[in-house]
């Protein structure tokens, strides 16, 4: 069953909520170090992406602080070339970039 945008939304805060727990408390180091975490928090940014990718254009165009493209080329980074992941553009999307999608997201509300 195809989910709403509303629900999409949801989807995509509950998502930032996850990682920011995921990468709580630690450095990159840390961070790169376990595998456990750097695949949750790959495996969000991909529910991040493909949520987004359901918004309708309409939607996008009126919350054009959330950076959808981009939200969703991680997605697809994350998808079609796992094999040549970033750990450190991960870090940075995790502890940067996903906490200001999360406060962009809760001005969609």
């Amino acid at each position: 069953m195809p989910r709403s945008e509303a629900q999409r939304l949801q989807d995509m805060r509950e998502a930032c909520d996850r990682i920011a727990g995921f990468v709580a408390g630690l450095d990159f180091a840390a961070f790169s170090a376990d595998l456990r975490t750097v695949r949750a928090v790959l495996y969000d940014l991909v529910v991040l992406g493909e949520a987004a990718k359901g918004i309708a254009p309409e939607t996008r165009a009126r919350f054009p602080s959330i950076p959808w493209r981009a939200v969703a080329g991680m997605k697809d980074i994350a998808t079609h070339q796992y094999h040549a992941i970033m750990l450190d553009l991960v870090w940075d999307t995790a502890t940067v970039r996903v906490p200001a999608l999360r406060s962009a997201l809760d001005e969609a509300r």
